[in-house]
Parts: structure tokens; C-alpha cells; sequence
């Protein structure tokens, strides 16, 4: 690790700051998903995770995660019993609830342990490709198109519906499915925390579909729950342009090869006046 990779967590403190801090400490349950959230006998990590521990750090704000399966998360969320959601695309279900901030884009590809059809390139071709079979995460929400391409693909019968990241790799690993649609980087984690199964990472391909579109993603900070000075105080440090750059060092640290890049960009930014 090179030395600007080592000075890297202190310039991203010292950029953001020290304030007064948040008025209480914040309820935040997470879910495991790939090398994003992790938990490993009880122990929580990850990238969002450990951004927003820098972030706390840096303004004064504590944060109590609690490990819950990926429905109940978002229903705590919904239901107002939780501060913060991570990691987290906009969407139009949630926005009434909460506050975006969005830290860069993500979009859904085929994932597969073996080559996909090269005609398979929009939704169209994959709905005339009546022998794929696709495994997705459920209560995922990628958007209207893929919302849509589901339920395609459920009256066809060919979709695969798994709770976790674990059942996914299952169904690919085991024929039940020919590829996932998802961020392949959540395939990529999974396999990287199974050791029997850790080779098969080598295996995985990506393949966009041209007409999924890329999305916001990062955190979401409940309107209501959450004081409105404490969000204010955490939506212009995460927004920030620091906190996107460390963000995205830390994905790059977790995943190696070019499927970072296939399911994640960064933000664009504006154009100079």
C-alpha cells in the first residue's frame, strides 16, 4: 500500500472537519451485502459502514448498527424506527420517508459463473432468450425498468427470487439459475467470504443490459426521526466530495478486477460554468 493510500483516512478527517456532533446516537440496521455491510460473528463492517464511522469520528455523531435481514431493514426504515439506511438507491418509495445523499451510481448487470449469450445485450434479448433463467435479491428496487423486467420474467417463469446474497451464489453455483441481476460486485463479495468458494470469483462475468440505466446510490437520513440539524450535519458531510473520493477508495480496496467499474461509477460532476 503506497504511502498516500496510508495518509488517505487522515486527510479525509481532517477535510470534513470537527463540529459540534449530533444531538443523540443514531439507530442504524444493516444488512450484509457483499464487502459493502458485512457481519461476521457479530462484528459490522464494510465500506459504507466504515465511511460513515470516519464521518462520525470527524463531526461527533455515534452510531448503534444492529444486523437484520434486508426486508426488515427497509421496513424499519419505512415504519420511522430507524436514523440512517445504507447502502441505499433513491427511490420513489422511499423519498417520502427520507432524505438522499446520493455518493455515486450503480446499475444492475447479468452475472454469471460461466459466458452469457452475446445477443443478450438489452431487455428485450433477454426476454427472447427463453432459457436464461435469472436469480435477483428480493426487495431490491433498481428502478421502473427492472421492476418492470421482472415481473417479465416471473410470468415466464423463469425469475429466481433468493433473501441473500448467499442464496444467490447458491442458485448459480448449483444450475438453479443462469445468472444473477445484480451489482456483480455483491456476487464478487459473497464469494470472497466463502473460502470453499472463493476461486470461483475468477469465474464471474458481467454483461450489461443497454436500456438499465445507471442510479443514485448511498444513504438515505429518515425526515422525520432524525433532528433536523443532525441531518443537515450528515448530508453535507457525506455529500461531500471527500467523503465520494474515500467512498470509492475504500470499494476499490475491497474489489479487485474490472467489476468495480461494471455495477459502480462515480458521481459525475458538473459541468464548470
Amino acid at each position: 500500500m503506497n504511502l498516500l493510500a496510508l495518509l488517505a483516512p487522515l486527510m479525509f478527517g481532517a477535510s470534513l472537519g470537527a463540529q459540534a456532533g449530533c444531538s443523540r446516537p443514531l439507530e442504524v440496521p444493516v444488512a450484509p451485502i457483499g464487502l459493502m455491510v458485512t457481519v461476521d460473528q457479530g462484528q459490522i463492517g464494510g465500506a459504507f459502514v466504515e465511511l460513515l464511522q470516519e464521518v462520525g469520528r470527524a463531526r461527533g455523531c455515534q452510531f448503534l448498527f444492529e444486523a437484520v435481514p434486508r426486508a426488515r431493514q427497509e421496513m424499519l426504515f419505512l415504519a420511522r424506527r430507524a436514523d440512517v439506511m445504507l447502502p441505499a438507491q433513491r427511490t420513489e418509495r422511499r423519498d417520502p420517508f427520507g432524505q438522499h445523499v446520493a455518493l455515486l451510481q450503480v446499475r444492475p448487470t447479468l452475472v454469471a459463473l460461466r459466458p452469457l449469450p452475446a445477443a443478450v445485450q438489452s431487455r428485450a434479448s433477454l426476454l427472447k432468450d427463453s432459457n436464461l433463467r435469472v436469480v435477483v435479491l428480493r426487495g431490491v428496487d433498481n428502478g421502473t425498468a427492472y421492476l418492470e423486467l421482472l415481473e417479465q420474467l416471473r410470468a415466464q417463469g423463469r425469475l429466481v427470487v433468493e433473501a441473500d446474497t448467499g442464496g444467490v451464489v447458491r442458485a448459480l453455483r448449483e444450475g438453479l439459475a443462469d445468472a444473477a441481476l445484480m451489482n456483480p460486485v455483491i456476487v464478487q463479495g459473497q464469494l470472497m467470504q466463502m473460502p470453499e468458494l472463493r476461486g470461483l470469483q475468477n469465474q464471474l462475468q458481467a454483461q450489461a443490459l443497454q436500456d438499465l440505466d445507471w442510479h443514485p446510490s448511498g444513504f438515505y437520513l429518515s425526515l422525520e426521526r432524525l433532528p433536523e440539524a443532525d441531518r443537515q450535519l450528515l448530508s453535507q458531510a457525506l455529500g461531500a466530495l471527500p467523503a465520494r473520493q474515500r467512498l470509492w477508495q475504500l470499494l476499490r480496496e475491497r474489489y479487485r478486477g474490472s467489476l468495480l467499474e461494471a455495477g459502480y461509477r462515480p458521481l459525475p460532476e458538473p459541468p464548470t460554468p
